[in-house]
């Protein structure tokens, strides 16, 4: 019996060795295993569960006028968010936080748990150093704290519809913050960790990248002009009741504009306001039929193309024209005239004479003239959301008598967007040419401050058509320069200097200013025709006539006619115009001179 007793006990204790040696077998061949055929796997899934990466924002590029004053900017704000899957007490943890943050406690504590299968999720954007201090010295789990950037706009609603704004998520929306939002914007970088169980760092990792800030735009808007230009505005609106203005102060030579406003306007800081027409930069998206301010453009057509003398006397039919074809047409408010020269026809408005002008000159010639000037395509402008205006197609068969005759004093088939008009207006300011529009003046770089290289390129080629006149002008040559220089000395200047001429409100002190004046019917699409009670009162003026510095444009739309104060362009507009060029030249330095 103890024999067999033995032989049991070896038997079992051999079987217990046997299997303890397989087991050691098994786990070293499960080392084996792991550490040949799945070494990279595993690394790299603890790789994956070690790593923390945390993005970093870039700050968004400034926005500048041409002085380098600071339009829009990006400070350094906080935004606090959360782990759901960190967080044990989501109860407690939503009581403290809503108690920082001024926030629901209930409310946030079903948004934790309706997000629990997130990795993270956002609470707060933009909270203060105060509260961002609280929570990170509390180090709760699963609450982060991250820095990013809050835009301002320090001076307000000061050129709001060229500037634009950004959405909550730092995007640009509209102006300029929209249409150089990859420039602005930067690049984000990031920060590779390796982090223990509990997401607490303990090593940098290779892979990060830092974040490269926007680049500055420099844009051509003076400031000090735009804010007088936002004021004459704003009381012209308020003077008048009307439904809003708009105003465009362009250099004729460059181009390049110094002020773009449109009233009434809205503050950026707060994001899109409720009403999308504040938002609208009707500058550059709203045709309108534009009255008697295209009577230049009609005469120095004429003159261009040989088709009416200087000194030549048209007759004007004593206050009604009419004939197969165009109907009746009449003068302003009654108005009766009988021989008028070219610049008579000009400086006293004449309707008959614009429109007999226009039939020398035919539809065809008169289009081919309109199309030179710009009408009804874009200028080229270097903003997003510009509309083309309107030019009736001469293949289309209702340009016949009609139409011409009334696309003559800006009526008709034509309908332009203010940056249009200004265009064609420097046209004939700056010689002849025809300029391209330039809200950017440069792009500077985030590290050192440079002139983007792409950038100047770009602008190097606009300005490859230099001409070597010495004029600093851009642009093709539409009409002859003597007789651009002929209509602003000689008969835009009366419109504001001579007896009869419509646009007295706008003389300044020491200048020699030239314009036109325009009121034109609003266009009524359900009566198919005009109304007879509103209006868009307009004036495009510029100074000193001897060399043209500046032009600027407004447009006042819809004045109300019952007040009794007037609505028409000479006394609407003419007087906003005069300002803003008297405060504008004197701001610019240019020389005052004595006349005669």
């Amino acid at each position: 019996m103890a024999m067999l007793s033995g032989r049991r006990e070896w038997y079992l204790g051999s079987f217990f060795f046997v299997l303890l040696i397989v087991g050691m077998l098994g786990v070293l061949f499960r080392c084996w295993w792991l550490q040949f055929y799945h070494c990279s796997e595993y690394r790299q899934q603890a790789a994956r569960q070690q790593a923390r990466m945390i993005p970093q924002t870039a700050r968004r590029g400034l926005i500048l006028d041409r002085r380098g004053r600071v339009l829009a900017l990006s400070t350094r704000a906080y935004s606090v968010g959360v782990d759901p899957s960190f967080i044990k007490d989501i109860a407690g943890t939503s009581r403290f936080l809503a108690e920082v943050l001024g926030l629901d406690a209930e409310q946030l504590n079903r948004k934790i748990r309706s997000n629990s299968g997130k990795k993270f999720l956002w609470l707060k954007q933009c909270i203060s150093d105060q509260q961002a201090q609280v929570l990170r010295s509390r180090r709760m789990r699963g609450v982060v704290v991250k820095t990013t950037y809050r835009r301002d706009y320090p001076m307000g609603h000061l050129a709001c519809h060229v500037i634009g704004f950004v959405n909550s998520f730092g995007e640009g929306k509209e102006g300029i913050e929209a249409c150089y939002d990859d420039v602005l914007a930067g690049k984000a970088g990031r920060l590779l960790l390796r982090s223990d169980v509990k997401k607490r760092p303990v090593a940098l990792c290779d892979g990060s990248q830092p974040s490269r800030d926007g680049q500055t735009v420099v844009l051509t808007i003076d400031a000090v002009i735009q804010a007088c230009v936002e004021e004459q505005l704003c009381n012209v609106v308020e003077k008048y009741h009307a439904a809003g203005a708009v105003g465009i102060v362009m250099d004729p030579s460059s181009g390049e504009i110094l002020a773009m406003a449109n009233w009434p306007g809205f503050d950026p800081d707060s994001g899109r306001p409720d009403d999308d027409k504040l938002v609208r930069n009707r500058a550059l998206t709203d045709p309108f039929e534009p009255g008697s301010i295209f009577k230049p453009i009609t005469v120095a057509s004429a003159l261009a193309g040989g088709y009416i003398r200087r000194d030549e006397k048209i007759f004007c039919h004593n206050g009604l024209y009419s004939g197969k074809g165009f109907g009746r047409i009449r003068e302003y408010e009654g108005h009766s005239f009988a021989d008028l020269t070219a610049a008579d026809i000009v400086i006293r408005s004449s309707n008959i004479g614009a429109a007999k002008i226009a039939q020398r000159m035919g539809k065809e010639y008169f289009f081919g003239m309109i199309e030179s000037f710009g009408f009804g395509r874009k200028t080229g402008i270097d903003l997003d959301g510009e509309d083309s205006g309107l030019l009736m197609p001469l293949k289309d068969w209702k340009w016949g008598q009609y139409a011409l005759t009334r696309a003559a004093y800006g009526q008709g088939p034509v309908a332009a967007t203010p940056i249009q008009l200004i265009r064609a207006f420097c046209c004939l300011a700056n010689g002849g040419c025809l300029v391209r529009p330039s809200m950017v003046r440069d792009l500077l770089d985030s590290e050192d401050g440079d002139s983007v290289k792409s950038y100047l390129e770009q602008r190097a080629d606009w300005d490859a058509d230099i001409a070597a006149s010495g004029r600093a002008i851009r642009g093709v040559q539409v009409i002859p320069a003597d007789v651009a220089d002929y209509l602003v000395a000689e008969v835009l200047a009366g419109v504001v200097e001579r007896e009869g001429g419509t646009a007295k409100k706008a003389a300044v002190e020491g200048y020699r200013v030239f314009g036109k004046t325009g009121t034109a019917n609003v266009a009524d699409k359900a009566a198919k025709g005009y109304d007879k009670n509103k209006y868009n009162s307009s004036f495009i003026g510029g100074a000193p006539a001897e060399n043209p510095r500046l032009c600027v444009l407004v447009t006042v739309c819809e004045p109300d006619k019952s007040l009794g104060l007037g609505y028409t362009g000479g006394v609407v507009a003419a007087g906003a115009v005069g300002e803003i060029l008297k405060v504008s030249l004197e701001y610019l330095g240019i020389e005052k001179k004595r006349h005669e």
